[in-house]
């Protein structure tokens, strides 16, 4: 675990000061105080310092800020190896580092170290080989980087529990440097961008996307960049089809994006957009007044042949009428079916109206509009002139009349005399009557007669009855 080499200068002391006091137990012969003045030197230092036998690992000395740091006494530590300060899980590796070990000065890293009281805390070590009273051993010196360490580690475990969150959310998000550089993306906006973070991870955001420059990605991108201000549009993206909605934040080294795949969004709104301008295309494809009303029976909407209507009568226009312009005696007739539309009735009504001095016939048809819960929300309305239906209608029924009227003359007028022709020539003997020959011929013509007005009655009655 290596979190890097600390500051060359805080290192350079305790390395001197190793370097004096070897040196100082090597020359005896320079007298017993310039040795103390060495070992003060040594003892003085305030980072923690130490040498071990290259063989045995048993220590050989310690310094002030050394036993400090790990609890024991000079005497304990007398009878401790350096494995003795480190927690059991760090031996093998202690073990298997000091194996392939060189001579030479060594920056070993990070390590994890434990104290009397068994606490664990993390240090950077630095190792160099001497001879110590005659004897191969290693000089240590140990910088505490524990806070640092697991400040290092708090940071990792936020940022990892933030990159979790951002990858749990539906939104997509992603941040970009001020080099334009992607730093980071979540899962949500590979699946809608059609690309993993592997492959964007440092890569120019334009030259991954070359078109993206085509609409307004990159002129609102460096709005945000270049004023420092957060921005929200709604772009497509063409090469994928993809439609975002787009927020954008500045940071401290870049922006970061948030963005919702609105695309099926977008699709619905089309789909209600074609499909509203084929509605209108149908109701204002006839001349017969279509409208809705709400429940406070304001007018909602309604097609072209209405509002020339309502302009017509009122003047006004679909802007500004309100149900005050319409004539009461007219307007409660239709109030009245907006009423019975709310109470969930469908119905249709005729109404005569005088225009211009000829009667008028409209048919008025209500149905209600309900909602996903089956609730009124509104009544559909439609008016339609039926003037010549019901003029045709009445001329029918005029002629029908006429043919009942013909039908009971045939029927009673013509038959009857007819019918005493035949009860006449019935009584006729034709062996007494000098005209024997004429009387089968008339009484012939009489039943002839008889048949063309049954069947002029049965004809009649087939038109009147159908």
């Amino acid at each position: 675990m290596n979190v890097g080499t600390p500051i060359i200068v805080s290192v350079l002391i305790p390395i001197i000061a190793y370097a004096i006091y070897v040196r100082g137990r090597k020359r005896k012969s320079s007298g017993e105080s310039g040795l103390r003045d060495y070992k003060r030197l040594f003892d003085g230092i305030p980072t923690p310092m130490y040498i071990y036998d290259d063989r045995t690992f048993r220590f050989l000395a310690v310094n002030d800020a050394a036993v400090e740091q790990y609890g024991y006494t000079r005497d304990e530590f007398q009878n401790l190896k350096i494995t003795d300060i480190r927690p059991p899980e760090e031996i093998p590796g202690l073990l298997d580092f000091h194996d392939g070990l060189p001579e030479d000065d060594v920056d070993a890293g990070c390590w994890l170290h434990m104290n009397r009281a068994g606490q664990t805390f993390y240090v950077h070590v630095y190792i160099r080989h001497t001879i110590f009273e005659g004897r191969p051993a290693r000089q240590v010196l140990i910088i505490n980087i524990d806070e640092k360490v697991k400040a290092e580690m708090i940071m990792k475990e936020k940022s990892a529990e933030l990159e979790n969150i951002l990858d749990s959310i539906t939104d997509g998000f992603y941040a970009l440097n001020s080099h334009w550089e992607v730093t980071f993306i979540n899962k949500a906006a590979e699946q809608a961008l059609s690309c993993t973070r592997e492959e964007l991870i440092g890569k120019n955001l334009w030259n991954f996307f070359p078109r993206s420059r085509e609409g307004r990605f990159y002129a609102e991108y460096e709005r945000a960049m270049t004023e420092r201000i957060s921005v929200h549009f709604e772009e497509l993206y063409a090469p994928l089809g993809v439609w975002g909605s787009m927020n954008v934040y500045p940071t401290k080294d870049g922006i970061a994006v948030y963005f919702v795949d609105i695309t099926e969004k977008k699709r619905i709104e089309e789909k209600i957009y074609n499909d509203g301008q084929n509605l209108r295309a149908i109701i204002n494809n006839t001349r017969d007044l279509i409208w809705s009303v709400d429940k406070e029976f304001n007018i909602i909407t309604g097609n072209q042949a209405f509002w020339d209507r309502v302009e017509h009568l009122t003047g006004k226009t679909e802007a500004n009428i309100t149900n005050a312009d319409f004539e009461q005696e007219h307007l409660k007739l239709f109030l009245d079916s907006y009423k019975r539309g709310f109470n969930g009735e469908a119905f249709s009504v005729v109404r005569q109206r005088d225009v211009d001095g000829r009667l008028r016939f409209e048919q008025l048809s209500c149905n209600p509009i309900r909602d996903l819960q089956e609730d009124v929300i509104g009544v559909n309305c439609f008016l339609r002139d039926i003037t010549e239906p019901q003029e045709h209608l009445q001329k029918i029924e005029k002629q029908n009349e006429r043919l009942r009227k013909i039908a009971w003359i045939h029927s009673h007028l013509v038959r009857a005399p007819v019918a005493s022709i035949l009860g006449l020539a019935q009584l006729c003997n034709p062996e007494d009557s000098q005209n024997a020959e004429i009387i089968p011929m008339l009484k012939k013509s009489a039943e002839d007669l008889d048949k063309v007005i049954q069947d002029i009655n049965t004809l009649t009655d087939d038109l009147i009855d159908p």
